[in-house]
């Protein structure tokens, strides 16, 4: 396992789509039916009300996030980073990148499903900021339970003063 990196954010190309669907298969839908497929990934490159980006390293990917984008609020579907690239801030920094990308959007809280057994994407998660909103039974499958988490970035004062 790599001691460091230096990997590069960007966004994701349809080339990419293969890649990111068989990372999603392998960590996050293993043992579930694989939903994301390449066409599916490469839809959502392909949206405007998505952002797609990747982490890659010496041309190799590293990790994906896919998130996608209401008017006031954005949605991170899957986040992933390779087993060999983990515990060297690549997760962070992508999740530092979409949260970014809201602000400068005026996007005014990202939220997301992790799977409940999951403590160490709960706690990069927690750590950047996101709360537990609570638990959705059965969420992945009726075999898991997700956890449901929110990172605020506009208040909601703020947020109820916005022009309608």
């Amino acid at each position: 396992m790599p001691k460091t990196t230096s990997s590069v954010i960007r966004l994701a190309k349809t080339k990419d789509a293969a890649a990111i669907a068989e990372l999603s298969r392998s960590q996050i839908e293993k043992e579930l039916p694989w939903r994301w497929r390449p066409g599916r990934v490469q839809q959502h490159i392909r949206a405007k009300d998505a952002t797609v980006i990747v982490s890659e390293s010496e041309n190799s990917l590293c990790g994906f996030a896919i998130t996608s984008f209401a008017e006031t609020s954005a949605h991170i579907s899957l986040l992933a980073v390779s087993p060999t690239f983990r515990r060297l801030g690549i997760a962070t920094s992508m999740i530092r990148w979409i949260t970014k990308s809201c602000q400068t959007a005026g996007i005014g809280c990202i939220k997301l499903e992790v799977r409940a057994n999951n403590t160490g994407a709960i706690e990069c998660y927690s750590d950047l900021g996101f709360q537990k909103r609570g638990i959705i039974k059965g969420y992945y499958e009726s075999r898991e339970d997700a956890q449901l988490m929110t990172l605020v970035l506009i208040s909601s004062e703020i947020e109820a003063r916005r022009p309608k």
